[in-house]
């Protein structure tokens, strides 16, 4: 079987972070087959080189599509790579095509992916197989593009190593409560929810309290100032994107895992699986696809999109529950994350390849 995989975004040294999702789909169905070829592009600020690099990447899908032969062809984010796979499509009418949808491909974000969006309709009518991470963005996607549901399968982004993703015993001050978020610092993701949410808890917790924030963006200078605000820089460790590796160890630290997302196009919210893979419980917004795993009461709890007020309110119920009540609630955050784990998604992909696969 031979396989091409193409996407916009994938892991460097800089930016390990950026596209992990790929790298480890990619990883996924090499368990499948040894014959992968990848077309795909690292983060580039610059926008002179961003768009050159673009340009040699639309070239290289092309060209490649054109000239040479796939069993399968699989995209991750079907906006930014539409155009040249329609072109080859056009001269190859025989390429077998899976698209596997993201967020910001349904949901646009900006005006020019906005403007994307026809072309990401036209692509899902040439594609053979539509994949999704959730089964909330299947039932969106079928409505919103008009496909037949047989036509759309779910397989959530890779899923999680819980070989990695696991708790364990780290040395830490039991008597700091410690608050977590981990994410883009970014429009509507809701850091700043997170922040606002996180001082209020502050003031009436009867101890003391702590928030990581592992993530950064094209807000970092609101993010900073925001901190500055509300008084809170003696509370508040911030980190940049990091590696997995690196990651676990704070997932660790943390007593709940806040996820304020506002963003419709959160179509699964795999950081918030990665801290229930830690046992860590979720306080996060009752929207997309956080809602397919997280259960109120269980293993965290739900509070309203973009309401800070809610995040404190829920963090004092959390902290207010015995012990007893607390290690019940990451139990059961651990068990959530299983279905999700790495190896039942490979499993699961490996089964699928043969419906993919004609």
């Amino acid at each position: 079987m031979k396989i091409l995989v193409i996407a916009n975004m994938f892991p460097s040294k800089e930016y390990p972070s950026y596209g992990i999702f790929v790298k480890n789909h990619v990883h996924l169905l090499e368990s499948a087959t040894e014959d992968i070829d990848t077309i795909t592009m690292k983060k580039e600020v610059s926008r002179v080189k961003k768009l050159w690099r673009y340009l040699i990447f639309y070239c290289r899908i092309f060209f490649t599509l054109v000239f040479r032969k796939y069993d399968l062809v699989y995209l991750h984010y079907a906006s930014h790579s539409a155009l040249p796979i329609i072109w080859a499509k056009f001269l190859n009418r025989d390429i077998n095509l899976v698209v596997n949808l993201h967020g910001s491909d349904v949901f646009p974000e900006n005006a020019f992916q906005e403007r994307l969006q026809k072309w990401v309709t036209h692509l899902l009518k040439q594609a053979n197989h539509v994949v999704v991470p959730s089964d909330y963005f299947k039932q969106t996607v079928v409505e919103r593009y008009h496909l037949a549901s047989e036509r759309v399968l779910i397989s959530p982004s890779g899923g999680v190593n819980r070989d990695l993703f696991a708790p364990r015993e780290i040395d830490k001050d039991e008597a700091v409560f410690r608050v977590g978020y981990v994410g883009r610092i970014d429009v509507d993701k809701g850091w700043d929810d997170a922040l606002r949410g996180f001082a209020e808890f502050k003031q009436q917790s009867n101890r003391a309290v702590e928030l990581l924030m592992i993530g950064s963006g094209k807000e970092n200078q609101q993010k900073e100032a925001l901190i500055q605000i509300l008084g809170i820089q003696a509370d508040v460790r911030c980190y940049d994107l990091l590696p997995q590796e690196e990651l676990v160890g704070l997932y660790n630290e943390m007593d709940v895992f806040v996820f304020p997302s506002r963003r419709k196009g959160e179509s699964l919210g795999l950081v918030g699986i990665e801290a229930m893979a830690c046992g860590v419980p979720v306080i996060g917004s009752e929207i997309a696809g956080i809602k397919g795993y997280l259960v109120e009461g269980e293993n965290g709890y739900f509070t309203e999109v973009g309401n800070a007020h809610s995040i404190a309110e829920k963090l004092r119920q959390f902290q207010a529950h015995s012990e007893a009540e607390k290690q019940q609630f990451k139990r059961n955050a651990f068990y959530s994350a299983i279905p999700y784990d790495k190896l039942q998604v490979q499993a699961d992909m490996l089964n699928m390849l043969a419906v993919l696969v004609k």
